[in-house]
């Protein structure tokens, strides 16, 4: 893609051009993702050449998210540069160096590497870059959760323990040492979880397998009554909505410590709006499930106290602004 290599010609005079670096792989894209990332990229350079350097890293991580490219990391780094965010700078220029390891200009973009791996270290930190084949994984850094792989983020320099899981891959936990003057990437090949074969049960010798035989006369069978499954339905639903609300409590104490650390207004803001967003679902979730949860063990102890010769009941639910109203009817 033309436009990807002609980004650091505009933008970077002070380091050597990345235009050098290879094509970027994203040739089957469709035509519309293509000019959607190329207009972006265009206002993010002219963000750039206005001195609008947040906005020119918005549009230029749009530009990249729809067309991935190694140029894009360099001048997000530079942009990041700009702001006077060491970190986000330095998560850049290392993704520029692996997107493109045989670039021109890799040994100026180690150098600037270097440099702001000892300015972070100034400040008692360190980066970890943490990445899943395949990605999307669920990262824990210490039992807190921090996100997705890819995932970047600066931590104390020393001993830590890195958990990713996914959905049909099995867990993976490992220790992690991170050095007070070096940055370290950690990647991980999750392996699939292996499914369990259904094993089908021959009859005996000497036998054959009944089919579909009725029961015995002298036993009717059992009516089925009261309200089912629901009540069970409900705790579970109720329940899974009170964890959804503690591991959102948990990313927004994550949130709000990252938002401490900070050195920029402009990083402190973007992590105080994250922690709001995050404080609002958790609290949404809280009374949804308490309600579910409360919903739940009334219906089952009206459940459990009935008996088939009472009739049947049925089970509403209507969600409300505040979270759900459920009532049951019938005979009990």
């Amino acid at each position: 893609m033309r436009f990807a290599l002609l980004l650091s010609l505009l933008l970077l005079p002070s380091v050597a051009r990345a235009a050098d670096a290879p094509p970027p792989a994203d040739a089957a894209a469709s035509d519309g993702r293509r000019a959607d990332a190329k207009a972006r990229y265009e206002q993010g350079a002219a963000a750039y050449a206005s001195g609008r350097f947040k906005d020119a890293v918005d549009l230029f991580l749009e530009a990249d998210a729809l067309a991935p490219s190694a140029p894009l990391s360099f001048n997000i780094a530079r942009a990041y540069e700009k702001l006077g965010d060491d970190s986000g700078a330095l998560r850049w220029y290392r993704d520029y160096l692996r997107r493109a390891p045989e670039a021109a200009n890799a040994k100026d973009v180690q150098a600037a590497v270097d440099n702001l791996e000892n300015r972070l270290a100034k400040k008692g930190l360190q980066q970890l870059t943490v990445m899943s084949t395949p990605a999307s994984a669920t990262v824990t850094v210490d039992d807190r959760p921090v996100g997705v792989t890819p995932w970047t983020g600066d931590l104390l320099p020393g001993k830590h323990r890195v958990g990713l899981s996914l959905r049909g891959y099995s867990d993976q936990s490992l220790d992690v040492e991170l050095a007070g003057h070096r940055s370290r990437d950690v990647s991980v090949t999750l392996a699939a979880e292996s499914a369990t074969p259904a094993v089908a049960v021959a009859p005996a010798a000497g036998t054959t397998a009944p089919a579909n035989t009725p029961p015995p006369r002298d036993e009717p069978s059992k009516e089925k009554s009261g309200l089912g499954i629901w009540p069970w339905v409900t705790l579970g639903v109720g329940g899974a909505a009170l964890g959804g609300a503690l591991v959102f409590e948990l990313l927004r104490s994550g949130s709000e410590s990252d938002a401490k650390a900070e050195n920029t207004q402009i990083a402190y803001q973007e992590k105080l709006d994250q922690m709001e967003s995050q404080k609002t679902t958790a609290r949404i979730l809280a009374g949804v499930g308490g309600a579910l949860v409360i919903t739940g063990g009334v219906l089952l102890a009206i459940d459990l106290g009935s008996s088939p010769s009472k009739g049947n009941a049925s089970l509403a639910i209507t969600p409300t602004p505040g979270g759900a109203f459920a009532f049951a009817t019938g005979r009990y």
